[in-house]
């Protein structure tokens, strides 16, 4: 196979000191502004697209040495998302397979389900993986079949004390967007 996807201010205020003038100036004070409030909705579709983009990116490091225990892996993903991915980059690893290269991402937040327990978030997305692909170890490509545009639905989960991360993915054809 050639295609490799195939298979989250402070402002601080000081007293001014113009010189020595003999008058005593007043202490440094520290004041916290808020940040403006982001509505619930655009939180959450900020989260689980930084998720969903955090997971793609854990998954292409990890590729470079086919390590189904990267670390990042389930800091970005969890449930059967976690599992395809550590599955997919074991199957590469007992082949003597790596990923390289680079591919292109184009995430929407399409579905926003703030009164489901847990909450989540479905994020749609064209993955061009044409310059995503397989190599040995010894760095030639598996074969010279580039991927292409492909597909990609997830649903992303905010987890509580886990944070967001992607539950459930899945990747169709090139040729599917």
């Amino acid at each position: 196979m050639g295609s490799a996807i195939g298979l989250c201010l402070a402002v601080s205020a000081g007293a001014c000191d113009a010189g020595n003038t003999g008058q005593e100036t007043s202490p440094t004070t520290s004041v916290t502004v808020p940040a403006p409030s982001q509505d619930p909705r655009g939180a959450a579709e900020d989260a689980a697209l930084d998720a969903y983009r955090g997971m793609w990116a854990a998954y292409a490091r990890a590729g470079l040495t086919a390590n189904p225990d990267e670390p990042d892996l389930n800091r970005f993903a969890s449930d059967g998302a976690l599992k395809t991915l550590r599955n997919g980059l074991a199957a590469y690893r007992s082949k003597k397979q790596v990923l390289k290269g680079k591919y292109a991402l184009d995430p929407q937040a399409t579905e926003v389900a703030l009164n489901a327990s847990p909450e989540t978030v479905t994020v749609t997305d064209c993955i061009d993986d044409s310059a995503f692909l397989v190599y040995n170890l010894s760095g030639e490509p598996i074969n010279d079949v580039p991927g292409g545009r492909r597909s990609a639905r997830a649903t992303v989960t905010n987890l509580a004390a886990g944070g967001w991360k992607v539950t459930s993915f899945g990747v169709q054809d090139v040729g599917s967007c």
